[in-house]
């Protein structure tokens, strides 16, 4: 992880070459279409087993992770964040479904969470601190007024940095195998009335059996 007064940058994963996952490399239709939140818990598990060396999390070499296996990954997470009517529209369905597939690797999280509805300056707040964690954010955004963010229309995708530029927040996010940059302040003030909001992992623990 790259960290500085006014930035942080977390250790992300590459795939052959590719920032990141891509959501157009599902084969299986709903999951192509759809499959955003379930993909979103899949990063967020390929960086615990990078990043925090908890293996179990992927099923597979992080550090040398092809194409097939992740779409493969995403089969083995679907069950539990499965594509449906209306999508993966609030944080709790996302923290719920991702929890489950923790526990069932033998492991008890604890996640943090962001309602869309609180102020910039919390959220900023929110951003700085997870991200000193060395884990991606998972962001879920409903509707954006600029027409500039319609690709982010109804998706989750991953905040992966920030920095601070002429006295703005830029954040770094990944998504569809690119990593680009957006002004926060901007991004947070959708000017919709619903709103998603952010998650991210606090802690986790390995489960014992009494």
């Amino acid at each position: 992880m790259e960290q500085t007064k006014n930035s942080i940058s977390i250790d992300y994963f590459q795939i052959e070459e590719t920032p990141g996952g891509n959501q157009d490399w599902c084969t299986d239709f709903w999951m192509y279409l759809g499959g955003c939140g379930a993909l979103a818990a899949c990063d967020t598990s390929i960086c615990l087993a990078k990043n925090w060396n908890i293996k179990e999390c992927c099923p597979f070499d992080v550090e040398d992770l092809t194409r097939k296996q992740y779409v493969d990954f995403s089969m083995v997470m679907k069950p539990y964040l499965h594509p449906r009517i209306g999508g993966i529209s609030k944080i709790s369905i996302y923290t719920e479904g991702f929890g489950k597939y923790l526990k069932d690797r033998g492991y008890d999280v604890i996640f943090d969470v962001c309602s869309g509805e609180e102020t910039y300056e919390v959220a900023c707040e929110f951003a700085k601190n997870s991200l000193a964690n060395n884990l991606p954010i998972s962001f879920l955004l409903l509707r954006h007024r600029n027409k500039k963010l319609k690709d982010l229309n109804w998706h989750w995708f991953m905040i992966t940095g920030y920095c601070i530029k002429n006295e703005s927040v830029m954040v770094k996010y990944h998504t569809y195998g690119k990593e680009q940059e957006v002004d926060f302040k901007l991004l947070w003030n959708t000017g919709m009335y619903r709103r998603g909001g952010m998650a991210s992992i606090r802690e986790i623990k390995r489960e014992y059996a009494a």
